[in-house]
């Protein structure tokens, strides 16, 4: 499989989600029917086992399994970068994993446990000489990893990109002025701020929305990418109020939502595994109102295109 490079980051990146059978065991022929959806659709950078695809909770022999089958999936029609971590030793062993399978480059996930600046700037390091593959930091808090760190990182061999996740422009602005030319920026907030961000410098943007209407996102990015900032806007306004709902009771539904969605949209979602938990089944009636709607702008949009 191709290896990403700085240039390949400026692009819609799919937070891929894991689809999972009634039992939670791993769905592959589902992963397989979901990538040929995101190929079909013009997807072309796919990211398994990350947040959305609950990284956190797997175990190694599991996260070989996924990603294996994503790389099998995507063959040649698409970049397949799947996270490593959280920590430093998962990295280390979840980057081994992902070299052996060929993956077109890998996430770091953000430090969950005890960090400071230094020692980020040093483990993230030592993580990127080990792995041997092209790396995506992942940067979700400033405190551990502040502007000086990420320039630093940024700026060294085998790093090519990054998923800003700080909820502070002005941070960003800082760090695309002075590392913008050696990584991509990328905003990894979906599409609720993408184009905030794109107008600051980001030259893509993450999104788990694009897992079942991966056009609407795609066609975002194109928009604004050709100048027309009022249209890429009006997609964006169709999709919050879906990212507002994953958003609910402390992001009770961040993951699960998208598995209920992909459900409804005839994709393989099924249920998530512990610690997140599945959509009740009271809230799916609002899940199946999104989806028609997001499914009516879709058309909408396509037919005028």
């Amino acid at each position: 499989m191709k290896q990403i490079t700085s240039s390949d980051c400026a692009d819609v990146l799919v937070v891929a989600i894991t689809p999972r059978n009634p039992d939670r065991s791993i769905n592959h022929e589902g992963i397989r029917g979901n990538v040929r959806h995101l190929i079909d659709s013009g997807v072309n950078f796919i990211m398994p086992e990350c947040g959305t695809g609950l990284v956190y909770d797997a175990t190694l022999e599991a996260y070989e399994a996924v990603v294996g089958t994503f790389i099998d999936a995507a063959g040649d029609d698409a970049f397949v970068v799947p996270g490593i971590g959280p920590g430093y030793g998962r990295s280390i062993e979840m980057g081994r994993i992902a070299r052996t399978l060929s993956a077109s480059g890998v996430m770091i996930m953000p430090i969950v446990g005890p960090a400071s600046p230094a020692g980020v700037l040093e483990g993230i390091r030592s993580i990127v000489d080990d792995v041997q593959l092209p790396v995506i930091l992942y940067q979700r808090r400033a405190d551990t990893m502040p502007a000086e760190v990420v320039v630093d990182l940024c700026q060294r061999d085998g790093v090519v990109g990054l998923k800003y996740s700080v909820d502070d422009l002005d941070l960003f602005v800082e760090i695309n002025d002075r590392a913008g030319e050696a990584a991509a920026m990328a905003c990894g907030m979906a599409e609720d701020p993408s184009i905030d961000y794109l107008q600051a410098g980001a030259v893509g943007f993450s999104s788990g929305m694009a897992n079942f209407v991966p056009r609407l996102s795609l066609e975002l990015l194109r928009s604004f990418n050709t100048g027309d900032v009022d249209g890429a806007e009006r997609i964006r306004k169709e999709m919050v109020p879906f990212e507002d709902f994953r958003a609910e009771n402390g992001a009770r539904y961040s993951a699960s939502g998208l598995h209920a969605a992909m459900d409804v949209s005839g994709l393989a979602g099924g249920p998530v595994i512990p610690f997140v938990e599945d959509v009740a089944e009271s809230e799916l009636p609002r899940v199946r109102a999104m989806l028609d709607h997001l499914c009516q702008v879709e058309e909408e949009v396509f037919a005028t295109a």
